[in-house]
């Protein structure tokens, strides 16, 4: 037992074992365990038109919740007042808001006529971007609701002090009216829809892409240290690159007749899903070929991590991520440009391909010219070039 414990690998394996637990635990754990809202974009359009009192003054409900969402610092809330329903809806369709509240422009006056006749209904439209975040348009919905429930409440004391200034007698149709004076529609755009993962699909045809690919890129770059070569060439550049050719059109074909066909994944365009696909993984295999071409088999651990802290990430909106997490990992991980480019075709009806290939497209297309110029790289001297054979 004493030599068990005395051996070097055993306790070097030990140290390894604690830094990957303090590593694992960071990547799962360190940006989701307590997500906290912050800034969340919402848009407010106020239509309402207002009402004139008996006592001539104005009662617009419309213009004071504008008012009061200016003057108070919500921090989990980020609101934007638009003058137009449609300008809402533009920009949710830009993927900007999460959701809207709409005060019609009779809002004031139909809930000032329940003093009068119970029959009017004051309503709110509240509008949910649910293909933006599943998570969060839902965050959106129930903030809009608290928000509406809590106007009731105003609204409803007001209606009071009015009925009891002109000590008005009102029946139990206006008693009743008068509970719930505002009543909201909803309205989603952008739905998710059903079989689509709950609307995680955009992130599990990346995650799927990015390890298939990965595992090819390590096959074709043990199949290329087989053949013995000191330094690249062209002709095995040319090599690496038909063979991810082949096998990122295969994983594409095989994941899409499996999606589609089998697991009846709901993708509103075929020819367009599977191009986006065919895109997605040459650009993953590209960014993976440039760091095994350049730093050997190093990349595989880079390449693992950058996949483990990113993708707990990839399901909740930026809005509740650490500050650290948003601006060193999310803004710039590969993962995030293609789930939003998924989301673009499962929910959006856009093909995300129209305008250029994005911000994925052009890392991608770095990392094919990286890859090329593997020829280039300094050779490495005899004794490190002995090293690295002894290892392998």
């Amino acid at each position: 037992m004493k030599k068990f414990f005395q051996q070097k690998l055993f306790w070097q394996g030990f140290l390894g074992l604690l830094f990957i637990s303090f590593i694992f635990t960071f990547a799962f754990m360190g940006s989701t365990v307590n997500p906290t809202l912050k800034d969340l974009p919402l848009a407010v359009v106020v239509e309402d038109e207002g009402v004139t009192l008996p006592n001539n003054k104005q009662l617009n409900i419309g213009e004071t919740f504008e008012e009061q969402i200016k003057k108070k610092d919500q921090e989990s809330i980020d609101w934007t007042v638009l003058n137009s329903r449609d300008e809402a809806i533009e920009g949710m369709n830009e993927k900007e808001y999460y959701g809207a509240i709409i005060f019609p422009n009779d809002l004031s006056k139909t809930i000032f006529s329940l003093l009068k006749d119970s029959s009017g209904k004051a309503k709110v439209e509240v509008l949910i971007n649910e293909g933006m975040n599943a998570n969060a348009a839902k965050m959106a919905g129930q903030i809009s609701d608290g928000i509406v429930a809590k106007l009731n409440q105003q609204v409803q004391q007001n209606l009071y002090d009015q009925a009891s200034k002109q000590k008005m007698t009102l029946s139990v149709d206006q008693l009743k009216a008068l509970a719930t004076p505002i009543h909201v529609k909803t309205e989603k755009l952008n739905p998710v829809g059903s079989h689509t993962a709950n609307g995680n699909a955009p992130v599990l045809f990346t995650q799927i892409l990015w390890i298939t690919t990965f595992i090819g890129s390590i096959i074709l770059f043990l199949v290329i240290k087989k053949l013995g070569l000191r330094k690249w060439t062209v002709s095995t550049i040319l090599s690496q690159l038909l063979g991810g050719l082949l096998f990122v059109l295969s994983i594409c074909g095989l994941v899409f007749w499996l999606a589609s066909g089998l697991l009846d994944v709901s993708i509103p365009d075929n020819g367009e899903m599977f191009l986006l696909m065919l895109f997605t993984g040459l650009m993953f295999f590209f960014i993976q070929g440039a760091l095994f071409n350049w730093i050997g088999y190093a990349a595989a651990p880079l390449l693992v991590l950058l996949f483990f802290f990113s993708t707990p990430v990839l399901t909740l909106p930026p809005e509740m991520l650490p500050e650290v997490t948003r601006d060193w990992l999310y803004s710039w991980v590969p993962f995030r440009f293609s789930v939003e480019a998924f989301k673009d075709t499962f929910f959006f009806g856009v093909n995300p391909l129209e305008d250029g290939i994005g911000v994925l497209g052009y890392t991608g297309l770095t990392g094919f010219v990286v890859m090329i110029l593997a020829p280039i790289k300094p050779k490495r001297n005899a004794k490190e070039q002995k090293s690295i054979v002894v290892n392998e």
